[in-house]
């Protein structure tokens, strides 16, 4: 049987993780005593740190199609898992892998699955230490657990929000909800230079790493999260954290030249921008006094930051533009 004509039934489960997952565990890696192999992995931490732990999912038919590239699957289940880290302030040691698949996935899309787990493993360091293969009658479903290490006392949280402080975001708003948009139809007479840039970062989000250890390390920060579900949503999430409201203005978003095309040609497509979700970028506050230490933290990063507003004392979230009260039809991506 040709190897592009095999399937995950053909080869049986314990053929597929000696073949596909083994590979990928490496039994000297830091702090992973027991890895593949076992019931149970065995991990050290050590007593100076603090265990961070995450878990998210990418299911076929809401975040992924069949048609989609396994090789970007495979990267985006690590990254935005990631990027949950880095909103904590943690550095990424180690993932769980739970994976559903059909009996008729081939060989083939698998090994670049894998691929792209393991071109984003050796990006950011980050090893598997075990996982499970199920069979599954309902597409494919991605399952990644997450571990990751901080120092004592020292994560972020989404809870410090205080009256007054700054609210920031790292790189660009918006990106990879147009992408969605323009890969499903929505948006017509897109450039192809600007597809290919949207639809890349709806499939490759960043994960802030390098930036969250930095803020962590600087402790300038009062509050952190990722953006996933949307900017509105998720900063609702980090007002009702800290008992606290915002305002931001939404000139103030940064947009990337390609978005910022798509919206001049059409400003109806601001309410999909603050709540399209998928941006994976960290979202803080901070006082006005620490800015200067955050700018300098962008420029020893290359993640730049950008202040598009403030937190205040009213129950709710104000999104203003032109100094007006903006109204949107929905705050962010909700799965029910």
């Amino acid at each position: 049987m040709k190897e592009s004509m095999a399937t995950v039934a053909d080869l049986g489960e314990f053929a597929v993780i000696r073949d596909f997952f083994a590979p990928l565990h490496e039994t000297n890696a830091p702090g992973m005593v027991v890895g593949i192999g076992d019931d149970a992995a065995v991990l050290a931490v050590p007593r100076t740190q603090q265990l961070l732990a995450t878990v998210d999912a990418l299911v076929e038919g809401v975040h992924f199609s069949g048609t989609d590239d396994p090789f970007r699957i495979g990267q985006k289940a690590l990254r935005v898992n990631l990027s949950d880290i880095a909103a904590m302030g943690g550095l990424p040691t180690w993932y769980l892998l739970s994976l559903g698949l059909p009996a008729a996935t081939s060989t083939a899309w698998l090994a670049e699955f894998v691929r792209g787990l393991q071109v984003t493993g050796a990006e950011f360091g980050v090893r598997i230490a075990g996982g499970n293969i199920t069979a599954s009658s309902a597409g494919c479903s991605i399952h990644v657990t997450m571990f990751g290490q901080v120092g004592q006392g020292r994560a972020l949280t989404r809870s410090g929000a205080q009256v007054g402080d700054r609210i920031l975001v790292t790189g660009t708003i918006g990106d990879a909800a147009l992408g969605l948009a323009v890969r499903q139809g929505r948006l017509q007479a897109v450039d192809e230079a600007d597809r290919l840039y949207l639809e890349g970062r709806l499939d490759l989000p960043e994960a802030r790493i390098a930036m969250g250890l930095a803020v962590s390390d600087a402790a300038v920060v009062h509050a952190a999260m990722d953006i996933s579900d949307g900017l509105v949503a998720d900063l609702g999430h980090l007002c009702q954290a800290g008992g606290v409201g915002a305002q931001v203005d939404v000139e103030k978003l940064p947009l990337s030249a390609a978005a910022r095309r798509m919206v001049e040609r059409d400003p109806e497509l601001w309410p999909l921008l603050l709540t399209g979700g998928e941006d994976y970028e960290l979202l803080v506050t901070a006082t006005e006094g620490a800015l200067e230490i955050l700018e300098t933290l962008a420029r020893q990063t290359g993640v730049p930051w950008t202040e598009i507003g403030v937190i205040t004392s009213a129950a709710e979230i104000e999104i203003r533009q032109q100094g007006q009260p903006m109204s949107l039809p929905q705050k962010g991506w909700r799965h029910f």
